[in-house]
């Protein structure tokens, strides 16, 4: 048995009893290459009908696992709540990725662990909630594994006896929170313009981004509409690295459709900062 398994299996292992005493924590399920389960940050709902889960996978040495768009391999997470009670609203958070490059692919995604933050909103916040994900997402090192988990997680409701508490997850929690990308304000950094040029098929992108403080190694991920994909950024920097413009070139795969008005969404990192930006073309 791998050495890095051997506490996620002993806190699985764990009578039920223990498990329900924090009511913040659901079982782990664990395979040698991935271990996952359900986290939150209160041992209660709030009295809103309100509570941040966690899903919290931890990943064997060389694996990683995918963010929404995985790049040019991998395959992102998908989410089933359709199972829950009592659940209403639900929100799923994405962390900053980081680039992946192997056999000539780049993919965006993360490794040694991750936790993914879940806004979820009761439907009658006076009622318990149980949090039912059937979760199916996919693990890569040398070869890429498709894995599936059912996680399960209950949590009473907020009464005048017992009030909801902050969970001893609530600090791994924010620290995923905080690595979603922030506002402008926060984070000290700004996608500011995007420019297409060159003729279909030959096209590049330009995004030009700014920081208060010096880039270190900034890095950029887009999302587009089929058929059009993103590669690797050339970076140019201006005076003092506080600006950075950074060419992509265009991929359109066996087609020439030519990227003119599209909306495209826009991740800018750099480190543990990171801000996204919603752009459309030509405008």
């Amino acid at each position: 048995m791998r050495p890095w398994l051997v506490a996620v299996i002993m806190v699985a292992a764990l009578p039920s009893r223990s498990i329900r005493a924090e009511q913040a924590s659901g079982a782990w399920q664990s395979t040698e290459e991935a271990a996952v389960r359900l986290v939150a940050a209160q041992n209660r709902l709030d009295a809103n009908g309100w509570v941040w889960l966690g899903i919290h996978i931890k990943l064997a040495p060389g694996w990683k696992t995918y963010w929404r768009n995985p790049g040019e391999s991998g395959a992102p997470p998908r989410f089933d709540w359709s199972t829950s009670g009592n659940v209403g609203a639900v929100e799923v958070r994405w962390p900053a990725p980081q680039r992946f490059s192997a056999f000539g692919f780049d993919s965006f995604g993360y490794h040694d662990q991750i936790v993914l933050p879940v806004f979820l909103q009761a439907t009658a916040p006076s009622q318990a909630m149980t949090a039912r994900l059937n979760l199916d997402y996919m693990v890569c090192a040398q070869v890429c594994i498709p894995m599936q988990a059912k996680l399960a997680l209950h949590l009473p409701a907020d009464d005048a006896g017992a009030k909801a508490k902050p969970s001893a997850f609530a600090p791994l929690i924010q620290h995923y929170l905080e690595r979603v990308p922030q506002p402008v304000d926060k984070a000290g950094m700004a996608i500011e313009s995007a420019l297409v040029s060159g003729p279909p098929g030959q096209q590049i992108l330009y995004i030009k981004g700014h920081s208060e403080q010096p880039f270190m190694a900034p890095d950029l991920m887009v999302e587009g509409p089929d058929p059009f994909g993103f590669g690797r950024p050339i970076l140019t920097y201006g005076a003092g690295r506080r600006d950075v413009t950074l060419a992509l070139p265009v991929y359109t795969g066996t087609g020439k459709t030519e990227l003119t008005t599209q909306a495209l969404t826009v991740t800018l990192v750099d480190g543990h900062r990171a801000v996204e930006r919603r752009l459309n073309l030509g405008q």
